[in-house]
């Protein structure tokens, strides 16, 4: 009977080791490629994609034509094109005119880009280990990253900067190995093509040049020269590069600095939101923790484990052989790898960066993370055991404690974690597709429905949506889809689909609202019913909501009733403002939806109690301006709904405490000219005084006509019940007859009495449905007092004489 090595000999292994290594890292990607083209039309197209070629555009115009009318829009002229140029030429030389296609190739070539960076990944560790099978499982490591899988189809910033980081770093491990000009001349356009994707790589030419500094402290003269001539090359090269890469330097090389200063704060998105750990934080205000925790939840348990481990030992080695760190040119490597996942996280904490939506802005410390991976993978597989190393082994019997054996068995066992853990994430990536840019590991909470979107963002450029405008499409075949948003959304799908679908952005009155789950902070309500739902680990990632169904309706009558009976009236105008649950609401019991093509504006101004709580761009204004447009129909963006003849409209509060809120719409906003100032430390002041009036405080009234007046004190409160704004508006007159003339200031000598008119504005507030207004009597003693309010040119409204001065 055949032995289990003559069915499958060692020679076939030998075979493969007289392949390559670079052979069989390009048939790994091969592998990779096939199966790219095989998924790349499951991914949508995400929020930036259009944008981003736009940029692009505006940077071949001016290269083509010398135009600068939109280089230098201010998102335009801090973006660098060294990777979306090439993709704008591709697309072309290849005369793509469908949008379909355009983006259909976009992704192809983005996705290959991330393959020729893990093709790097692997060869790099292969150099630096010697070692094949580590050097596969460092790329597998690399290229199985659930969310940079899918960022690789959909995301040309991030992924194309993390494959030309890693590719930098392969071609300075090779050119200091080399040691040639040619070498370093390579490795200095591949730093310049890095830095002009994002300003991160400025890290690298310092470490090259500190490397290089060392080697010069170690040779002698004639080696320095060679060193000399290669940092020269090296930094031209990279200067060079970076300058002709970016059109926007081309008139003034200056630019570099301004551009490397605003694309690391991104101080026009000062205020974009950030789900994190349940909470939500602006992008410029980050806790410390926010990069290492999100890096965590979402890499791959087992590279987390080899990561860890080899970073340790990086650090060890780094501690106790400090003389290899500057003599050894390999070790300084491990530190270089090191430093290039490390000084990243250190500084975007100590800088206090303008980072969001996760951590892609980092997927760049991917690489370096598998690096050391391998590291510590290599150190478990390959150490040698025995030398008083681990003293418990070399007791055990000697066909136990046999070399050969030990080794093996603790080779096999190495392999066995990095493999089963790789099958694991894959097999989470089968599950996941096409959404495995939400993938998290078991160090969070995947097992209860809704935890992960209740403290996380999830898909937060949207790309799930391209699938549930095909689920529109399926389940209404032939129907004309009014649908908000889905002008991007649907630039992917073929054009009989695309015709068949009307974005409404500019007026929201649409039939369905695609709905993210990131958002959900925004709302005070409970979640809309949806019409159907794309989950991943229980919780929603994207969903629709049928804008005219009874369900969303009922939700809405309910919330109409709701206010009414709960919310705090704070004005009466052509709307009724109420306060409710840390938000605005105007409601309005007889309306109807505005024309679909007018353009119905609301103005809102908040003023804090502390001007310092202001956002940044507000300073100067002196308020936060949140105005906003009423659509008609149903509208989830400003929380509008017209139903039954009444119209409801939700807007959020900020967090800081109030002083005032103006609101109203101009004449030209299509909805009538009114105007609303609520003075909310009056309106609480009055408040006050009204529940005095209840308590008894201030008796019985004094005198009674329009307005009820009371006495309590040398406080005078007027009170109506109920009351509406144009009751107020009128000018109040006081005047007070003291006993005594010659108590009287010298100003109301002539007159014979006190004049202490006053606008209500200035001295009243509402409260809820009464008008409230107290003035404050002279400490004299008071004969009469006589009030009302006039209208210039009219006369008297109404007036009270009264004496009976407690």
């Amino acid at each position: 009977m055949p032995t289990p090595s003559q069915h499958f000999p060692l020679s076939h292994l030998a075979a493969l080791r007289r392949v390559p290594f670079w052979a069989q890292a390009l048939a790994l990607c091969a592998l990779f490629a096939i199966a790219s083209v095989a998924v790349v039309d499951d991914y949508g197209v995400t929020v930036d994609e259009s944008a981003q070629r736009r940029i692009t555009v505006a940077n071949a115009d001016y290269i083509i034509t010398g135009s600068t009318d939109h280089l230098y829009h201010r998102d335009f002229r801090y973006f660098g094109v060294a990777f979306e140029m090439p993709l704008l030429l591709a697309e072309r030389a290849l005369r793509l005119q469908d949008t379909r296609h355009i983006f259909l190739t976009r992704h192809l070539l983005t996705h290959l880009s991330f393959i020729a960076g893990g093709f790097a990944c692997g060869m790099l560790a292969y150099r630096m280990l010697g070692s094949r099978w580590i050097a596969l499982l460092a790329m597998l490591l690399f290229l199985l990253h659930p969310r940079l899988y899918a960022h690789s189809f959909f995301n040309s910033k991030d992924i194309p900067f993390a494959a030309l980081m890693i590719i930098s770093l392969y071609l300075v491990h090779r050119a200091f190995r080399k040691d040639t000009l040619g070498a370093f001349l390579l490795c200095g356009i591949a730093t310049g093509l890095a830095i002009n994707l994002r300003p991160f790589a400025l890290m690298l030419p310092p470490m090259i040049l500190a490397m290089r500094a060392l080697d010069m402290w170690q040779l002698g003269r004639a080696e320095r020269k060679h060193i000399l001539a290669t940092v020269g090359i090296f930094t031209g090269a990279t200067l060079a590069t970076a300058h002709i890469a970016h059109p926007y330097y081309w008139e003034n090389p200056l630019r570099f600095i301004e551009s490397a200063l605003v694309s690391s704060q991104h101080p026009y998105m000062l205020r974009v939101s950030n789900l994190f750990m349940g909470e939500i934080y602006r992008s410029d205000a980050l806790p410390w923790n926010y990069i290492p925790v999100w890096f965590a939840i979402t890499a791959p348990p087992v590279a987390l484990l080899f990561g860890a481990l080899g970073a340790a030992l990086v650090c060890w080695q780094a501690i106790t052989r400090p003389l290899a760190v500057l003599r050894d040119r390999e070790t300084r490597f491990h530190i270089l790898l090191l430093g290039c996942f490390a000084l990243p996280v250190v500084a975007v904490i100590a800088l206090q960066s303008n980072i969001y939506d996760g951590w892609r802005y980092m997927y760049f410390l991917w690489a370096p993370f598998c690096l050391l991976a391998a590291i510590g993978l290599h150190k478990i597989a390959n150490n040698n055991v025995g030398k008083g190393r681990l003293k418990v082994v070399a007791r055990l019997p000697g066909w136990v404690r046999g070399g050969y054996r030990l080794h093996m068995a603790r080779r096999a066992l190495a392999y066995g974690i990095a493999g089963g853990g790789l099958l694991t994430t894959l097999t989470a990536m089968v599950a996941l597709h096409p959404y495995e840019h939400v993938y998290f590991n078991a160090l969070t909470d995947t097992k209860t429905p809704g935890a992960l979107a209740k403290r996380y963002d999830m898909d937060y450029w949207l790309s799930a949506h391209r699938q549930l405008l095909e689920y529109l499409l399926t389940r209404y075949p032939g129907d004309v889809l009014r649908v908000y948003p889905s002008e991007r959304e649907s630039l992917i799908l073929p054009q009989s689909d695309r015709d068949r679908i009307i974005s409404s952005l500019r007026d929201r009155n649409v039939d369905f609202y695609f709905y993210s789950p990131r958002h959900s902070y925004q709302r005070d309500t409970p979640d809309p019913p949806m019409l159907h739902s794309i989950r991943a680990y229980g919780s929603d990632i994207a969903s629709i909501i049928a804008l005219n169904s009874d369900a969303y309706r009922d939700r809405y009558r309910a919330e109409y009733n709701d206010v009414e009976a709960n919310g705090t009236l704070l004005a009466r105008s052509a709307f009724d403002i109420y306060a409710h649950n840390g938000a605005l609401r105007y409601v309005r019991g007889n309306c109807s939806p505005p024309p679909a093509d007018a353009k119905s504006g609301v103005f809102l101004r908040i003023i804090p109690n502390d001007p310092a709580d202001l956002p940044a761009d507000s300073h100067e204004r002196g308020f936060e301006s949140r105005d906003f447009q009423i659509a008609g129909g149903f509208d989830i963006y400003t929380h509008t709904a017209f139903l039954d003849g009444k119209c409801i409209i939700r807007r959020p509060l900020p967090d800081y405490p109030i002083a005032r809120i103006i609101t109203g719409q101009d004449a030209m906003a299509g909805g009538g000219e009114w105007r609303v100032d609520v003075n909310l430390a009056a309106r609480a002041a009055a408040q006050a005084v009204y529940d005095g009036i209840l308590a008894g405080d201030y008796g019985a009234p004094i005198a009674q006509s329009d307005f009820d007046l009371y006495i309590s004190g040398n406080s005078l409160a007027y009170l109506k019940e109920p009351c509406a704004p144009a009751d107020a508006d009128a000018r109040f007159f006081l005047h007070i007859f003291p006993a005594d003339p010659a108590d009287l200031p010298a100003a109301g000598r002539e007159f014979g009495f006190d004049n202490l008119d006053f606008l209500f504005a200035e001295h009243g507030a509402y409260a809820g449905d009464k008008c409230v207004a107290t003035r404050s009597l002279p400490d004299y003693a008071i004969d009469r007092i006589r009030t009302g309010q006039f209208v210039s040119g009219e006369g008297q409204l109404w007036s009270a004489d009264f004496t009976a001065i407690p």
